[in-house]
C-alpha cells in the first residue's frame, strides 16, 4: 500500500498545535479534521524539522542585554541541566545549552557561544561563581539583576519547565541510557526555542516551517 505524504503546512499546523498545547494525542486530534496522523508521528516531525531553528536568529544588533540562568531537568530519570539565555527588551530566548554537569567549564563554553553569536553584550545573572569566572575569562561585563529582573527570569525559566518537565517521559529514548546522547531530547529543545523566537505566533512560526523545511 502507498504512504501518503503528509503536506508540509498541516505538519507546520501539527508542530504548532504540540507546541501549543504540550500533548501529542491533543495535537493529533485536532488535526483529525484535516488528515489523520497519530502522536508518534508527530514526535517524528518534530525531529525532522528540529534543524529549521538552526537557520533563525535574532538579530545580534538588537539585543542590548542577555540574561542567562540554569534549570535542573529529569529526561529519563537522569538530571540534567538546561541553561537559557533571554533578551527581557524583546522577550525571546537568544539560546539553550543542555549539560550533565553545572561547572565553570560548561557555563564558559555556553558564554563563548553566546559572544560569538550576539558580540559583547551585557550579562546579567545570580551571581553564582560560575558565572562570574565565565564573564571575566571572556571578558564580558557582568551584573547580578535586581529583585524585579529576577522575577523577570524566574517567570520565563518557569514557563520553560513547564513545557519540559514530562515530555521525554512519554518517549524515552531506546537506547541504553550510557549509550545515547540526547540528540531526540536536543532537537525537541532547538524546536522549541523556534516557537519561543516566533512569539508562539501561529502564522510566523507556521510559514517559516515551510519554507525552510518544507
Amino acid at each position: 500500500m502507498k504512504r501518503n505524504r503528509t503536506c508540509p503546512a498541516v505538519i507546520a499546523y501539527g508542530l504548532y498545535l504540540y507546541f501549543s498545547s504540550r500533548s501529542y494525542r491533543c495535537a493529533s486530534k485536532c488535526l483529525e479534521c484535516l488528515v489523520k496522523r497519530s502522536h508518534v508521528a508527530i514526535w517524528k516531525w518534530i525531529q525532522k524539522y528540529s534543524g529549521c531553528a538552526d537557520i533563525f536568529q535574532t538579530n545580534k544588533h538588537a539585543v542590548k542585554e542577555i540574561f542567562v540562568d540554569e534549570t535542573l531537568l529529569k529526561i529519563d530519570g537522569q538530571d540534567y541541566w538546561l541553561w537559557i539565555a533571554y533578551e527581557p527588551h524583546l522577550s525571546v530566548c537568544l539560546a539553550m545549552h543542555l549539560s550533565r554537569e553545572r561547572t565553570i567549564f560548561v557555563c564558559y563554553r555556553f558564554f563563548k557561544q553566546l559572544r560569538k553569536r550576539y558580540g559583547r553584550k551585557l550579562v546579567y545573572t545570580d551571581g553564582a561563581r560560575w558565572y562570574n569566572d565565565a564573564c571575566r575569562w571572556l571578558r564580558l561585563r557582568h551584573f547580578i539583576y535586581g529583585t524585579e529582573m529576577k522575577n523577570l527570569m524566574e517567570r520565563f525559566i518557569q514557563h520553560i519547565k513547564d513545557r519540559t518537565e514530562c515530555f521525554d517521559d512519554h518517549f524515552p529514548c531506546r537506547r541504553r541510557k550510557e549509550s545515547c546522547h540526547r540528540q531526540h531530547v536536543w532537537n525537541w529543545l532547538k524546536l522549541f526555542v523556534l516557537y519561543l523566537h516566533m512569539g508562539m505566533d501561529r502564522i510566523r512560526f507556521m510559514t517559516f516551517l515551510v519554507w525552510d523545511g518544507g
